[in-house]
């Protein structure tokens, strides 16, 4: 136990030092905001992959491994080649090209007229409330862990880790993110593959999956009959990605941080590769780690309770730290998208405008402090279910992607076919929740509602010359023009 504790202790150094170097970086919004728009493809890669590279997913995806084999792969892995690898195809390059900070300042830019502010807030809305929330999500992972490796109560883990990363994150907002990130995803390429190579040594190979999974989880096979995890809601957790991903706004913030539009597609072709092969990999450990602890009561427990039962000490310090980290730089990347939003899109934007550069650095300081007490609140409330509270939480981000691909790529959407479109979404989302329709019934339906209502107010509205506005939005996106940003 000393040699984790001290790991632990030499690795928070680290980030003290990290997070002072980018105070002393970041000394413009720009700069806090968006690391300057300086990130370069190295960087960018480490902060997209630690970004993803989540205790609730790691968590909570590896449960459904543990319990059901190769269906967690889908979850966890496969996924992802469609997830990243249509987010690279569509908006990598048009969100850096277009020098916006939120999303929802792309709206502003793509849909202008009456309803053009309402459908803004709407938006600003919409990624406000999930990056309020989802960091509950990865910290009840954080709680997780430490309680299995450390012995602690996951209240005191909460709070010490919440006190110890809001204090970091304060510093230097994105650029802060960014250097934790690279770390971390330095840790994870050395230490997700070292336990997949401890799982299969301990477990005699994958020729032993046999003895503790039906043929059914051994197949790549859909498996239907699942009420949680049937192949019907591996289609719908699919597609809500694709969706949700296409609109986050901790992904967005990244591209728009990029040095250029290229860098950032590049960026992103990579981490499509790498997050599916890694996340590939942790449900094969967990898999593995059936075979050695075949009877846990809490499948969420199976890769912590791997670490420890079967790892010598000094490497469970170097995996714990890389599992904390992972989970605490995932927080904070999303910390920084809920503060660039409060920031921009809610206070700069209908509160306080035109106020000086400090103003908003330090707005974005007691911001930091809201969301961290919000955070601390509701993690505690979903160990157990994390996995299952990340997908809910998810659904109305998804309902963005529409109007961004059809702004992005159908010149006539209108703002009225935009707003129909969100309003349409949210309404079905919300009744399809409360009456507690079936997964794959709440986000697929809502965004072919979505959609379709989109569709119809476009073709409804007749045939209209399309605006100088959309013609200059359309011409920077595509790269036959430059912004006129600096």
């Amino acid at each position: 136990m000393v040699e984790k504790y001290t790991i632990t202790a030499l690795f928070a150094g680290i980030l003290v030092y990290l997070a002072y170097r980018s105070w002393r970086r970041a000394r413009t919004h720009d700069e806090f905001d968006l690391a300057g728009r300086q990130t370069g493809l190295f960087p960018l890669v480490g902060t997209l992959g630690a970004a993803e590279f989540n205790t609730a997913t790691l968590i909570g995806g590896a449960s459904v491994a543990y319990q059901y084999g190769t269906v967690g792969l889908y979850y966890t892995s496969f996924i992802f080649v469609f997830v990243f690898g249509i987010y690279a195809l569509t908006v990598a390059k048009p969100y850096r090209r277009l020098h916006i900070s939120t999303i929802a300042e792309y709206f502003e830019r793509r849909f202008t007229g009456r309803l053009a502010e309402p459908t803004r807030l709407l938006a600003s809305l919409i990624t406000l409330s999930f990056t309020w929330l989802a960091p509950a999500t990865y910290l009840a992972g954080l709680s997780v862990v430490a309680s299995v490796l450390l012995g602690v109560e996951p209240a005191t883990t909460v709070v010490v880790i919440v006190v110890f990363c809001l204090v970091l994150a304060i510093t230097g907002g994105l650029v802060t993110a960014i250097s934790f990130d690279v770390l971390s995803y330095a840790m994870i390429l050395v230490f997700v593959p070292v336990l997949f190579a401890i799982g299969y040594v301990q477990a005699d190979g994958l020729n032993s999956l046999g003895d503790v999974f039906a043929p059914e989880y051994l197949s790549f096979k859909p498996v239907w009959g699942l009420e949680q995890y049937g192949f019907a809601s591996v289609l719908a957790w699919c597609f809500q990605n694709i969706l949700a991903y296409i609109a986050a706004p901790w992904y967005g913030q990244r591209m728009f941080s990029a040095r250029s539009g290229r860098i950032a597609y590049r960026a992103m072709l990579i981490n499509t590769v790498a997050i599916t092969g890694l996340y590939g990999l942790v449900a094969v450990t967990t898999m593995l780690t059936r075979v050695l602890i075949p009877d846990l009561t809490s499948p969420e427990e199976a890769l912590p309770r791997l670490v420890l039962d079967y790892t010598p000490p000094i490497l469970q310090g170097l995996i714990l730290v890389t599992l904390l980290l992972v989970g605490s730089s995932t927080m904070i990347a999303i910390w920084n998208s809920a503060v660039s939003i409060g920031t921009n899109d809610i206070v700069r934007r209908y509160l306080a405008r035109d106020r000086p550069d400090r103003f908003y650095v330090r707005l974005g300081r007691v911001l930091f402090l809201a969301i961290g007490a919000t955070t601390l609140v509701l993690s505690l409330t979903i160990v157990g279910s994390i996995l299952l509270v990340l997908t809910y939480v998810s659904v109305y981000l998804a309902l963005l992607a529409f109007p961004i691909l059809a702004g992005l790529y159908w010149k006539r959407f209108t703002t009225t076919a935009a707003f129909v479109s969100l309003l349409v979404g949210v309404v079905y989302v919300t009744l399809a929740l409360l009456v507690d329709l079936p997964y794959y019934l709440i986000s697929p339906v809502g965004a072919a509602l979505s959609a379709a209502a989109g569709t119809v107010a476009t073709v409804a509205s007749g045939h209209q010359d399309i605006s100088e506005t959309v013609e200059d939005f359309h011409a920077i996106a595509h790269g036959t023009k430059e912004a006129s940003h600096p």
